[in-house]
Order: C-alpha cells, then structure tokens, then sequence
C-alpha cells in the first residue's frame, strides 16, 4: 500500500522506494513490450467493442515487425518522430509498438483537433510520417501542405484515394531474414532517448510537446503493485486515446500487466460505457470526473453496474468529495481510486480508501514533493503552497521548447506544477487552488490566453478575459468578460458563434459572455484574474437564478 514520509528537516515529503526497473535503459519500450507478448502468444491482447473482433498476442507480435520492417524500408530511423491523429483500432496498437521499437519518438493529436492545432503541434514536432484515421486525412492533409512538410500520410481504416493506407505496411513484403534481422539487432536507446512526445497545454498559450523516455514509459506503467487488484484474466478498459496520458495507461498497463485492453473507436456516453462494463465485464476502469459524473447520474446506471470492477481510477482533473462517495457505494467488490499527477511528472499521488476530506491521497512510488509559498520558501505540515514535485517517471523536458521547459522546471530540477496544495499530518495532499490561469473542462486544459486572442480580434471587442466558472460536472465552463469598443452593439451570441468557429468543442464558451464598462486591474495597470472571475460567477450565477 502506497504512503507517504515527511522529512522535517528538509522539508520535503516522499513516496516508498521505486521498485527496480524491469528492463535495461538500453531496451526500447516496444522490445520489452514485444518480449512479454511473446511469452503467451494465443492470449487476447485487445478486443474491440466495435465489432466484437480480437487480436492476441502472436498476431500484435507479429504485425508490430512486419510494419516496422517496412516503415524501415521507407526510410524511418531512429529519431524520426511519427504523428498520429487516431482512435484507438486494432491497427494502431502494432503501428505504436513499430516506432518505438525503432527508437522513433510518438507524437499523438486528438482525433478532434482543428487544422490550426495539427498545425501548431506538427511545427514543433515536425513528424517524418503521420498516421491518420480515414475520416481526417484530409484535414492532416492541409495541414501538413501549410507547414510545407514533406512527411507521408498513412491512413488507418477505411482507404483513402492517393493516400498510402495501413495495410501497405502489413504485407509480408520482407523475408523472415530481414525481419529475423531486425529482432536481433534491434535499435538501442539510453535514458535520454524521447520515446513519445504528449501534448499539454501548460499553462499559457497553445499546446506543447511534453517528451518522454523509454525509461520513464516503464517504470510509469510496469507497477507490481496493480496486480494486487486485477488477475491474469481480467479486462481493462478507457475512452481514452493516446492523446491523453491514461491512454498510455491503459495500454501498457494491459502489456505489463498481461491483461486484455478492451477498445473502441466510438465517443463516450454514459448507455455505451455501461454496455462495454457489462458486456466485457470489465475489472479495471478508467473514466476521467466528468465521464464518471455523467455515468452514475444516468438513467441507464443500476445500482450493480459497476459491481464487478476490481479497480476504478479516476483522474485528470477534481473530483468532488460528493462525486467520490456516491462512485464507492456502487463499487462494492473493488477500489475507487482517485489519482493526481501531471502530464510532465506521471502519476504523483492517490486516494484508494474513503475520506471524510477531499485529498488526493498518499505519494506514488519514487515521487517526492516540497511545497512553496509566494515568497518561494518551502513550507511544511498543515501549510499551503505550489506543489513542486520530482520523480523518476518525470518528463525529459518540452519538445523543441528549451524556454518553456525552464520556465516550469527549475535548476534543481523540481517541476513546478502551478498547483496549491497541502500536507496534513497523515500524510495526505490536499489541492485547494492554482497559481495560474489555466483551468479544466472535462479534464481538457484551457489556456484562458487563446480564447482572449481570438475574441479581441473582434471588430466589436476592446477587451476580453476568460475565466472559468465551477461546474460540478465538468470542473470548469469556460465563460468570457467584454469590455466593448465604443459604439459597439455585440452580443453574447454572436460572440459565441464567433468562437465557436475557431476552436475545439471543448473550448466553446459555455459559461457565458458577460458585457462590463471596465474589468478590475491593479494600480501597475494587469488584470485582476481572481476579480474576475468572482465577478463572472456572481453574473452566471444571476443570469441562471442560482
């Protein structure tokens, strides 16, 4: 069981040792995977809830060296990042395991990512090839031509006129030599090497490239400790795509683990979720808060709906005490487990038993933490501060971005996550706030800088500034103050609309548009971010009757 040590004399607090790593540094994460799929060959790997099709081990085996071998031929080397714009689909697991055996680093978008965001993402990045569902080859495909890049789009399901398709990379164009010769000289990598490449927000501004090592992969998702909640033959299951970190979870969990990763390409909802635990009789979940919340307030939801998952992890942005307590009473023959992390340091804590208080619990394995007030001196038991963690899963910096990695991690090497939080004397972490701007809905982070950028380009607008208002459900609604330009008659609709147009869905302005004379500054003239957003709330507040 995880727990937690306070250092008092440095002030830092510690999670239990970090069991060793089961492979080499030297050892690609894709080899070590590939040598475990091989111990049980006939055992299912994956089942997709689509069709009810599987794939076992032998056969991801086997397509992971095919596509490798031929990704080679075409000119793939080692260092060479690979895009991805997919749902998960039994073709793109051995497409995953191929790069990284290669030592090419992964890059994955969001499926729902407009042009500018592929754009924004690939310029950092710059992937050699990009694998791309059918349905949005096309948008991969201007938004490669914009950026002038040269790299070969490869479709994953349905084929796609004068584009290369999966498939090409699946025949057994190569000799079992040439494939034979791959596995015995496989490329090395050392714990320096990037082996995926996620996107985050950060704090301000458009997305990031968070880098990962080999290393870090294993040791983040090879947790002994897991197989204290789930056996051989379970099953485990997300929505998650390999955009979020829980689909990196899921997925090397389920290899790690020797377990079978259910999938599916279809959205959320709370009728399909239900089908695929029942069906599938799921023992490991993983439904982020909002998914969760929609799930037990749903109609379809009976009170034995979750009684046979062993282990439901929760996580990515707050979970509410209230939500907690309502999940465990249905999860009768298992853990509900809250977890805190980051995209940049992994998994940082969690909360396995029920309590009274909303902490995020005890440390993870290999994570240590110190805390800072404003005046940047660490405080101890009972006080708050920004949490500053460093771990042995943390990232290897921000992709291509050597400023933006020093502005989060500092010289000694602690991350600092923007997050307010505290100890108390058990030895639990409580978040109570953030430093910085951005906020969450449904577990998407928001950089309020974006949307303040677009609505000021309006013809209309003087001013703009986002905020979020709290929702129960979907943590934060994203909602915008106006100050308009004189004579300007714009309204809160066709604000909407405007941004509506320009972003993802979940950056829509769900919590309103709200017109002021002026917005609260300070006497050195930068806006009072928590001002606002206390006059936004009372406004959404009165314009809902709350």
């Amino acid at each position: 069981m995880i727990s937690t040590r306070y250092d008092s004399a440095k002030k830092y607090w510690c999670g239990n040792e970090d069991p060793s790593p089961m492979f080499h540094e030297n050892v690609t994460v894709a080899r070590a995977v590939l040598y475990l799929l091989k111990l049980n060959p006939d055992k299912a790997c994956q089942i997709s809830a689509d069709d009810g099709s599987q794939r076992t081990n032998g056969e991801i085996y086997e397509d992971t060296f095919k596509i490798a071998l031929n990704m080679q031929k075409n000119g793939c080397s080692k260092g060479d990042v690979i895009g991805f714009v997919c749902k998960n689909s039994h073709q793109l697991t051995p497409t995953i395991l191929a790069c990284l055996y290669l030592g090419a680093p992964i890059n994955a978008l969001d499926v729902a990512f407009t042009k500018d965001e592929i754009i924004n993402m690939f310029r950092t990045t710059k992937p050699k090839f990009v694998f791309c569902d059918d349905d949005v080859a096309r948008t991969v495909q201007r938004s490669l031509l914009e950026l002038e890049s040269r790299a070969t789009i490869i479709v994953i399901g349905q084929r796609v006129a004068n584009f290369a398709h999966i498939d090409d990379f699946l025949d057994d164009k190569g000799s079992q030599m040439e494939i034979m010769s791959l596995i015995m000289n496989p490329p090395e990598v050392d714990k320096n090497s990037c082996a995926a490449i996620l996107c985050s927000s950060g704090t301000t501004g458009p997305a990031k490239g968070v880098a990962l090592s080999h290393m870090t992969l294993q040791l983040q998702f090879c947790r002994p400790v897991m197989t204290l909640f789930i056996e051989q033959n379970d099953k485990v299951f997300s929505f998650s795509s390999l955009y979020w970190l829980s689909g990196y979870t899921m997925m090397f969990m389920s290899f790690f683990l020797g377990v079978t990763r259910i999938i599916t390409t279809k959205p959320f909802s709370p009728e399909y979720a239900i089908k695929i635990i029942k069906d599938y009789d799921v023992a490991l979940l993983f439904l982020p808060p909002a998914q969760t919340s929609l799930l037990v307030n749903s109609p379809a939801f009976e009170k034995d709906s979750l009684a046979n998952v062993k282990s439901y992890m929760c996580g990515g942005s707050l979970v509410t005490q209230e939500l907690a307590m309502k999940v465990r009473q249905y999860v009768t023959n298992g853990l509900f487990t809250v977890g805190y992390g980051c995209t940049e340091s992994g998994g940082i804590s969690a909360q396995m038993m029920p309590s009274a208080k909303v902490s995020v619990g005890n440390l993870a394995a290999g994570v240590t933490v110190k805390l800072l007030n404003e005046e940047g001196n660490q405080v101890g038991v009972g006080e708050s501060g920004e949490i500053c963690v460093k771990s042995r899963t943390q990232f290897l910096g921000y992709y291509n971005n050597p400023k933006a990695t020093k502005e989060i991690l500092d010289k000694d090497g602690w991350i600092h996550t923007g997050d307010i939080g505290h100890f108390e004397e058990d030895g639990q972490l409580y978040i109570t706030g953030r430093n910085k701007e951005m906020f969450k809905y449904s577990s998407y982070q928001i950089a309020p800088s974006e949307l303040e950028e677009i609505l000021e380009t309006h013809s209309g607008v003087l001013q703009a500034v986002v905020v979020g208002i709290p929702d129960p459900t979907y943590t934060d609604l994203p909602a915008a103050v106006i100050v308009r330009k004189n004579g300007s008659t714009v309204t809160e609709e066709e604000l909407m609309k405007f941004v509506e147009g320009k972003v993802m869905d979940y950056k829509k302005l769900r919590g309103g548009v709200y017109f002021v004379n002026e917005v609260p500054m300070t006497p050195s003239g930068k806006i009072r971010k928590m001002k606002v957003r206390e006059l936004a709330i009372s406004l959404f507040k009165a314009k809902s009757n709350l």
